[in-house]
């Protein structure tokens, strides 16, 4: 045979390189040149960050490889890591990474803070999770918010705006301003606006509200009030409150309301008496005596927004229709997806009306599907299904939830109940009607 020269021509094919323990296989390598030199496996192991979370869980109980001391109201220490607390917290990334005595401390005051909030915060760092009850949600958020657990506190926000009503969405709005809360800061004026403001108006809590603050209420054209009167009896309710302190506003606050009023009169009134101790039927017959015209010539102001979605007419209809009472006009907003289907329930939750069920039009098929139209936005997405598929049912709004209830499926009447927790983005049984409807 000839022998070919060294070096000429091209290698390919799969060559056995020895090795391993006595008995094993060669382990052989295919390729050709440069093609399997190039060659690369990217291994990605993902139970890898929940493993080292849990490492980092199991230091912190035992006490290892710890490096500071956070110090609470209390005055018990907890023995964390720096590197864990910085990835969780822009708070402790600052103290320890710039130049703040702070950084080669070895242990942390908290005095503002309670034991249990923040032991809380720093369990979350190790574990991921965090309880949140009403009995500590405001205690958390303002932790959360103080040492920038951002997620933490945007949890606490989203518990909050789940809890929200007229007992206690006045307050909640202040709170909100004052931690930069501007979901529940929306929602909760939301709420004082645009629900019932005659119910929002007469919780204990209206009266302590600040003059800017209901100037600013008063002031808005969209207040969900049917006629003025509503509007006037709320300012006479606030001032009579602490005449001595607020007799002075009450012009001003009545005139954010944009009504006619016989400016010499009330003025003179007010000023002849604002030293005596009125009281709210005095004030109030000071109010309407001076109005001009009469309180039966007062004029309706607008309410919230009305929304017809879909329908029927001789076909399933997709169309979203919008009423805007401030210019008397009807607009159409985005189509609903899914229109092949009818007798679908209809209710809202803040600014998303959730359309739930019905059934197809071809074949009477009962859905679960759920579909969400957010209002502000004039844009649909597609919300997690119901437990059971439904039609001719009653869908409303309570407490921050959505519930389903009864309806038909397969042309019988269904006694299955369910409501969606928007915070845990999921459908939950409850117990069955009596008599399926």
């Amino acid at each position: 045979r000839q022998r070919q020269p060294r070096g000429s021509g091209r290698r390919s094919g799969c060559a056995l390189r020895p090795g391993g323990p006595p008995g094993a296989a060669a382990m052989a390598v295919c390729g050709q040149g440069a093609e399997a030199e190039g060659f690369a496996y990217e291994y990605e192991d993902p139970a890898h960050p929940a493993r080292l979370l849990g490492a980092f869980r199991g230091f912190y109980l035992d006490g290892l490889f710890t490096d500071i001391a956070l110090q609470g109201a209390s005055g018990v220490c907890l023995r964390c890591h720096r590197a864990v607390l910085a990835a969780c917290s822009g708070y402790f990334k600052a103290m320890f990474t710039a130049d703040m005595k702070e950084k080669a401390k070895s242990q942390i005051r908290l005095p503002e803070l309670s034991h249990a909030v923040l032991e809380a915060l720093v369990n979350y760092a190790y574990t991921s999770q965090i309880e949140i009850t009403k009995r500590n949600v405001q205690s958390l958020l303002q932790a959360a918010d103080l040492l920038q657990f951002a997620s933490v506190k945007k949890a606490c926000e989203q518990f909050l705006v789940r809890h929200l009503d007229t007992d206690n969405c006045i307050g909640m709005h202040a709170f909100a301003e004052y931690h930069s809360c501007s979901e529940l800061e929306k929602e909760a004026r939301r709420m004082m606006l645009l629900w019932q403001f005659e119910d929002v108006w007469k919780q204990e809590e209206f009266l302590d509200i600040g003059k800017e603050k209901l100037a600013f209420i008063l002031s808005r054209e969209n207040l969900n009030v049917w006629k003025e009167e509503a509007a006037i009896e709320a300012v006479v309710k606030w001032v009579a409150h602490n005449v001595e302190e607020r007799i002075e506003d009450i012009y001003e606050l009545l005139s954010c309301i944009q009504i006619d009023l016989d400016n010499v009169y009330l003025r003179s009134a007010l000023s002849l008496q604002k030293k005596c101790r009125l009281n709210d039927n005095k004030i109030r017959s000071l109010v309407y005596n001076a109005l001009n015209p009469s309180p039966k010539g007062l004029s309706k102001r607008p309410t919230a927004t009305m929304y017809v979605i879909g329908g029927y007419y001789w076909h399933p209809l997709s169309e979203v229709h919008v009423w805007d009472p401030l210019t008397d006009t009807w607009v159409q907003g985005t189509d609903m997806p899914d229109h092949t289907r009818e007798s679908y329930g209809v209710t809202n939750l803040g600014p998303d009306i959730y359309v739930t069920g019905g059934y197809r039009t071809e074949s009477i098929e009962a859905l679960d599907t759920v579909w969400i139209y957010n209002s502000e936005r004039d844009e649909w997405t597609e919300g997690c299904p119901m437990l059971d598929a439904r039609y001719y049912h009653c869908a409303v709004s309570l407490s921050g939830c959505i519930y389903a209830l009864g309806g038909y499926r397969q042309g019988a009447p269904v006694q299955e109940a369910e409501f969606y927790d928007p915070l845990k983005k999921k459908w939950v049984p409850i117990a069955n009607m009596i008599k399926g409807t």
